[in-house]
């Protein structure tokens, strides 16, 4: 375990209350509302409300109010914390740059995973290249924890498959990167990062030969996670 951990051990959902703080800016005070909270970490505006009253009490914020509102500030505490732990996987990366690892729950998405993938445009190059023909559609993961979705973008920029676009009657396709990638310790796949996509870096699209909701037996919810290989 990570030494400073024996010193300031923070529960894994309330350190990603903290880091989300840190992400909006509360090295100074910002004004923050339970509501705006919840949101941004995907919880019930209850959840929030305890994960500020912990990590108040733990000494890793503060809070005040004044006549505009609720300020929240995170202490030197808490940055030290959070700067630790940076300098921890600033070194991870450095000494292992091309392991990713990521952790998300399934979602349903728009649907467009199945016609995008059983393009022939697409599909020829995902049997040459990846040598597997993927099931048509995709597995959509929504990354909770922030340092996934900034793995995320790393992995975006590191080297990878390409996937050339194409032109037919109807319209141009954009290009797309793929990963090769172990899915729940299991399956083999890729992850695919296409141009032109809906989704932000909080989503991970998943292609394989077999259909991973069912061979898996996964349904929306249900967290699994991804190694990239």
């Amino acid at each position: 375990m990570i030494n400073f951990y024996r010193e300031f051990y923070l529960k894994s959902s309330y350190f990603d209350t903290l880091l989300e703080l840190l992400i909006l800016g509360a090295k100074k005070p910002i004004k923050l509302s339970t509501f705006q909270l919840a949101e941004r970490i995907s919880k019930s505006q209850q959840s929030a409300s305890q994960h500020l009253l912990y990590l108040e009490k733990s000494g890793y914020i503060e809070r005040f109010k004044d006549i505009d509102g609720t300020f929240i500030q995170i202490t030197d505490k808490g940055l030290n914390y959070l700067t630790n732990l940076h300098n921890q996987l600033q070194n991870a990366f450095e000494k292992h740059s091309d392991s990713f690892l990521f952790e998300g729950t399934v979602f349903s998405g728009l649907g467009e995973g199945a016609y995008y993938v059983s393009l022939s445009g697409y599909k020829k190059q995902f049997i040459s290249k990846l040598n597997f023909e993927p099931f048509p559609g995709t597995l959509n993961l929504r990354l909770i924890n922030p340092i996934h979705r900034k793995m995320k973008l790393q992995l975006s920029n590191s080297s990878c498959i390409n996937i050339d676009g194409f032109i037919d009657k109807k319209r141009t396709y954009g290009t797309a990167k793929c990963f090769p990638a172990l899915i729940n310790n299991k399956e083999h796949g890729a992850v695919l990062i296409i141009e032109r996509t809906h989704y932000d870096n909080s989503v991970l699209e998943l292609i394989s030969s077999v259909n991973l909701r069912k061979k898996l037996q996964l349904q929306d919810g249900h967290s699994i996670n991804v190694s990239i290989l």
